[in-house]
């Protein structure tokens, strides 16, 4: 048996999937719009996701290639790094 917030959250998406239906066949215009602002924003959304990642993998690199693995660095204060 689901439960209660199982429940609430299906009749919400039943609730919102019957207004999206009613309102692209009275606002085709709308709709259309909704659908391409949602999907622009899931595209920035990921190229957002891709940008912190390869920021990540570049101070890993960075990381590895200065301190040879032996230290992280965990500000942007340089006076709080350990000196070799």
């Amino acid at each position: 048996m689901k439960n209660a917030k199982t429940m609430k959250g299906d009749r919400v998406v039943e609730s919102a999937s019957a207004a999206l239906d009613a309102g692209s066949r009275r606002m085709p215009i709308l709709a259309a719009f909704v659908t391409m602002a949602i999907a622009e924003w899931r595209t920035l959304l990921a190229q957002v996701s891709r940008a912190i990642a390869g920021q990540r993998r570049n101070r890993t690199a960075l990381e590895s290639e200065l301190f040879r693995g032996q230290y992280r660095l965990s500000s942007k204060n340089d006076d709080d790094l350990p000196i070799p």
